[in-house]
């Protein structure tokens, strides 16, 4: 067998302590300019109106370490596992352990997603974040049917969601509807938005469709922003109803739910609920 023709061995991969530690670094590093604006540094608006903000300094340390070593276990299996070849035979205990994982870890995390509010009941932050991530994955979901399973690149998705979260506000607001009302509502105009938008488009491809999309996010956006006698401009919809669960609503009153149910009432009722409903919704998307 020649010299040109021998499988190259492992030696031939970049390896060592040094190698390790430097991908280490360099990826702390990346971690450290990522996350210090959004984890080092939080603002909230203050009391009068101006924009307060405090350090999260030991937050970011526990993240960029992490990421550190993370980064170093990372390079340690991968050189454990060796490059990938077809003669290559994953020991028995490892797919045992890959299977089990790949059995038990996505029940296990649905698990725990319905047990957040239980677990962090008092913590409100944790709650808002927790809707918040819920949000945005039901999104995640609905721009995976777009760019993922039909293939087009849709730069402007975002809109739709602007659309149908406007649409809820000014129902709720202009004409006095309830919750389970405006909320299918949102839905269907958010889609026919998108039908709207889909008959001119129907035929583009590619970077002409990026192109279209990304312009009608932006007209959206500017629309919103300049269209103050309807949207609110720049400040948005204020005095929108609050949620109720099935016409009882989550508040103090006697006509409350939490007199109804005979139990003390608390504002994170209205977050649980509203936990559990957009959590529900993102496992129908």
């Amino acid at each position: 067998m020649s010299a040109t023709s021998a499988r190259p061995s492992h030696a031939a991969q970049p390896s060592g302590s040094a190698f390790i530690l430097k991908k280490a670094l360099i990826s702390a590093l990346v971690a450290l300019v990522l996350f210090s604006l959004m984890i080092g540094i939080r603002t909230e608006a203050g009391p009068q109106g101006g924009l307060i903000y405090w350090t999260r300094f030991g937050d970011l340390a526990a993240l960029v370490g992490a990421v550190f070593g993370g980064s170093i276990v990372v390079e340690l299996l991968r050189q454990w596992w060796g490059p990938v070849d077809k003669d290559r035979v994953v020991p028995k205990p490892v797919q045992s352990a890959m299977s089990f994982a790949g059995r038990w870890l996505a029940p296990a995390l649905l698990v725990f997603t319905f047990l957040v509010p239980v677990i962090f009941y008092n913590q409100r932050y944790i709650l808002d974040l927790s809707i918040l991530v819920l949000t945005y994955v039901m999104l995640g979901w609905g721009l995976n049917v777009v760019v993922g399973l039909a293939g087009l690149l849709d730069l402007g998705y975002v809109a739709f969601y602007a659309v149908g979260a406007y649409s809820y506000a000014l129902l709720a607001t202009n004409f006095g509807l309830s919750f389970w009302v405006c909320l299918p509502l949102a839905g269907i105009l958010a889609a026919f938005w998108g039908v709207l938008l889909g008959f001119p488009v129907l035929r583009l491809r590619g970077d002409y469709l990026a192109i279209v999309t990304l312009a009608f996010g932006e007209i959206i956006r500017l629309v919103i922003i300049n269209w103050q006698s309807l949207t609110g401009g720049p400040n948005g919809v204020s005095g929108i109803p609050r949620p109720t669960m099935f016409g009882i609503p989550l508040t103090a009153g006697d006509d409350g739910l939490a007199a109804k149910l005979g139990i003390e009432f608390s504002p994170t009722h209205r977050l649980v609920f509203l936990f559990y409903l957009i959590l529900a919704m993102a496992l129908i998307t």
